[in-house]
């Protein structure tokens, strides 16, 4: 469950209620997604029509009187955890978990240390979970890559795993990876100053003099995905030039054509100043900038309106979309697009 044919694909749920409905994020199905019971039995139903390969996370919304209660599907076994909660997954015919996804025992895995210290900038002490490739030697030049929200990304998108596979099979170069935990993250991330001098004047020198980095610009990467697509881009553009990648996964381009309302509240307000800023006058910041987004998620429009802006900003830009919302899942899928790209392996790849 739920039962797949073809482009067609059918929300099962039984059991004593007095409404059913599918609660998702997908652009082009109603939300909350109501369900039909069945004349005379306890089965509710609900018919969707989605492409081949697409992948959505849901939750059934179950109501008793006034009383709504929002449950895992308890007809299927498929799901993810995130930050917020656990989601049901619905997969159609053609969508495969990428095979770097999984854990492979045979991947020689690399090491994960933390790293603590008093940052200015933030004004707190900073946590950063470092991946060190298994090939590493003290005699190595190997590039950085920054990543927003790390953690979260080690939890929800078994990046571990991905990046074992990825570096062990060559599809990516050996690489340090710095993995950053935000304390507050809607106000450190944004598009403030703080976070921007964290990453370019604390976090980046500290780790070119500890470790065997390359300590260039086309070494340098950053990344981050949603929120933390936003504070990776404000950092490039307050240090154009000091990063020689981005890689952004369905970022908060909030923008307005006419005025200054938006649909975002307060916290919004300088994502917005700053996205405006970019539309008007994009400068170069780096060399190549990866962007993609799940082309259910509500952002899909505003991001690709993004792009004239993006390519203006990079030597490259590649945009690539998935049939899928504002996931973490969505964006662990197309960490080889971006990785693979950005820091190519030795191993011979074509890219779509």
């Amino acid at each position: 469950m739920p039962l797949v044919e073809g482009t067609g694909a059918t929300f099962l749920f039984r059991g004593p209620a007095d409404g059913v409905a599918v609660d998702h994020g997908v652009v082009g199905i109603p939300r909350p997604l109501p369900m039909r019971r069945l004349r005379g039995t306890d089965l509710w139903y609900a018919p969707v029509e989605l492409p081949p390969g697409a992948r959505i996370e849901y939750r059934v919304l179950v109501t008793h009187g006034d009383r709504v209660e929002s449950v895992l599907d308890p007809l299927n076994r498929r799901q993810v955890t995130g930050p917020m909660s656990q989601m049901s997954v619905l997969e159609t015919k053609g969508y495969t978990t990428p095979w770097w996804a999984v854990y492979n025992p045979a991947s020689v895995p690399g090491d994960l240390t933390n790293l603590t210290f008093d940052s200015r900038a933030l004004r707190r002490e900073a946590h950063v979970s470092l991946y060190l490739p298994a090939r590493m030697r003290q005699d190595d030049r190997l590039p950085l890559l920054v990543l927003n929200d790390g953690g979260d990304f080690i939890d929800h998108a078994n990046l571990r795993v991905v990046l074992d596979n990825l570096m062990d099979s060559r599809l990516m170069a050996d690489c340090v990876v710095a993995l950053t935990h935000p304390q507050d993250r809607l106000r450190e991330y944004g598009a403030g100053a703080a976070h921007s001098r964290f990453l370019t004047g604390e976090l980046v020198p500290l780790l070119e003099r500890r470790l065997p980095l390359r300590g260039e610009p086309a070494g340098r990467a950053l990344a981050g995905a949603s929120f933390g697509g936003i504070a990776a881009l404000t950092a490039a553009v307050r240090a154009p030039g000091f990063y020689g990648g981005v890689l952004l996964q369905s970022p908060s381009l909030l923008f307005t054509l006419v005025g200054r309302g938006h649909e975002g509240g307060p916290v919004w307000d300088p994502v917005v100043r700053f996205t405006n800023s970019i539309r008007a006058n994009p400068q170069r910041v780096a060399e190549r900038i990866f962007v993609s987004y799940g082309a259910f998620e509500q952002s899909a429009p505003r991001i690709l309106a993004m792009v004239d802006t993006l390519q203006h900003m990079a030597d490259e830009v590649r945009v690539v979309e998935s049939l899928d919302g504002h996931t973490w899942t969505g964006w662990r899928d197309r960490m080889l697009d971006g990785l693979g790209w950005l820091f190519p392996g030795d191993a011979r790849f074509v890219y779509p």
